[in-house]
């Protein structure tokens, strides 16, 4: 049985318009240039140590070794180059040590998801790195080379960050209805009533310069709830056919609102539309005519409605579903991993694949139950996807199928066999037994295996952990 933590912690952001004195804005303007001269800085520190010359050296994963390479390399170099600072001086750099360090494990984190494109971008032959870089197939427009896929870029001609971000360090206080305390800023004043946050706990504040020259302050609250013991469980399998999202493992079937999915769709044909028409005006227009302007206008306004109705609608089912059980295991799928294209489905059912996962988002929608679940003190796991639909439940024999037929009869047991709700026992037995996951039990086999044949240790399978296999909220 995998271990669960006693606790979940429950992570909300509340945005409040707020009002800066002029000592503030100057304030704040400061350590914008600093940022700006901190990340140009940083980014040539990784591309020089992590970048495509060194992929094979270990990458800080966790935040604590992500803050140790931030205090004990980045910050003192930027220090020492740039002001001859032996020490941080926030008065001298104009910008708080803390600030500087929630910004750099920021952007430590967004560099690591560079450089996972930028491994596998590294696996491309000579030949297809400079069809890439000749834009070949369409592809890559700027005529960049093969590891700027996905790169960050160093800031020029005017571009900036917006945000300075600050640890509360239990400096945060509400000294007035309208009138909040935090630190390096002092009091500054919000239009909303901050009365609800106190006793709060606050562990960052965030302020942000939007578009139109006002401030906004995003509060990041945390709580910690104690886990509910897991009596009522079950296991979910995504489905994106005829707007079913899930199908658990008592064997029921969760859709999309139908009202919601008819209202997407024709949001979709509208957007569509006027995209189509922007294309074609776009040929002989102005790109700053008001003709153009308004088409965008719309389309941006009807992507924002397409989204929050369908966002809405997950947070409805994801409350629905943790009503009814304590804990709740579904398949761990990336974006890429869904959108791959598969053969059998051909061009127009990998296309109406991709329609329908923009309609049903198993990632956004697996967000907002965990959201849920660490809110309410539940549990949910997302367990590795590896051949959950192949393997028949409860034993180990596997039979794979094309992804169009859904029902068949094993010819191991001569059972009936539910696609979804094969896979949905699968995923809920093995989340909370990771040793008796398919991907465990062959790479065991192949270790034993190897063994045997008395090969050399390098040549030999790693082995899996078992809770690598499950993550839990």
């Amino acid at each position: 049985m995998i271990k669960l933590p006693a606790t979940t912690k429950y992570i909300r952001v509340r945005h409040f318009r707020v009002r800066l004195s002029a000592t503030q804005i100057m304030k704040f303007d400061r350590n914008l240039t600093v940022e700006n001269e901190l990340h140009n800085y940083a980014l040539k520190y990784l591309e020089k140590t992590y970048g495509r010359k060194h992929l094979s050296r270990p990458y800080p994963s966790t935040a604590t070794e992500k803050r140790y390479v931030v205090k004990d390399h980045i910050l003192p170099g930027f220090r020492q180059e740039k002001y001859g600072l032996t020490k941080w001086n926030a008065k001298t750099i104009c910008l708080h040590s803390q600030a500087a360090r929630e910004f750099l494990v920021t952007m430590m984190t967004n560099f690591g998801e560079y450089r996972k494109t930028l491994k596998q971008a590294n696996k491309m032959t000579v030949s297809e790195k400079e069809a890439y870089r000749n834009n070949e197939q369409g592809n890559n427009t700027q005529h960049r080379s093969w590891y700027r896929k996905g790169s960050l870029n160093y800031l020029r001609n005017g571009a900036s960050h917006k945000t300075v971000s600050l640890p509360s360090n239990g400096q945060f206080a509400i000294v007035a209805p309208h009138h909040i305390k935090i630190q390096d800023y002092g009091v500054v004043q919000t239009a909303e009533n901050l009365s609800c946050l106190r006793g709060r706990k606050i562990t960052v504040t965030k302020l942000k310069c939007k578009g139109d020259g006002t401030f906004d302050l995003q509060l990041v609250l945390t709580s910690e709830q104690k886990r509910v013991a897991p009596t009522r469980k079950v296991g979910a399998d995504w489905n994106m056919k005829d707007n079913k999202i899930l199908h658990t493992s008592d064997d029921e079937k969760i859709y999309l609102d139908s009202r919601a999915s008819i209202l997407a769709d024709y949001y979709e044909e509208l957007i569509n539309r006027w995209k189509s028409q922007r294309d074609r005006q776009s040929a002989w227009l102005n790109p700053s005519s008001q003709r153009l302007r308004r088409l965008n206008d719309k389309i941006r306004h009807y992507n924002a409605k397409r989204s929050n109705l369908l966002t809405e609608n997950y947070r409805q089912i994801a409350n629905s579903i943790f009503d009814d059980y304590d804990l709740i295991a579904i398949e761990k799928l990336s974006a890429k991993e869904m959108r791959r294209e598969q053969k059998a489905l051909g061009v127009a059912g990998n296309r109406s694949k991709n329609r329908n996962l923009a309609k049903i988002k198993p990632y956004e929608f697996s967000k907002w139950l965990a959201q849920v679940a660490n809110r309410e003190g539940k549990t949910l796991l997302k367990v590795d996807s590896y051949k959950t639909s192949q393997v028949e439940f409860g034993t180990q024999y596997q039979e794979k199928h094309d992804l169009s037929i859904r029902e068949w009869t094993s010819k191991f047991t001569g059972r009936h066999i539910d696609r979804d709700l094969n896979a949905s026992r699968n995923i809920l037995t093995w989340s909370l037994d990771p040793k008796k996951h398919i991907k465990y039990l062959e790479r065991q086999a192949a270790i034993k295996q190897a063994k045997a044949d008395k090969l050399p240790e390098d040549k030999q399978p790693k082995p899996i952990k078992p809770s690598y296999l499950v993550e839990v909220n």
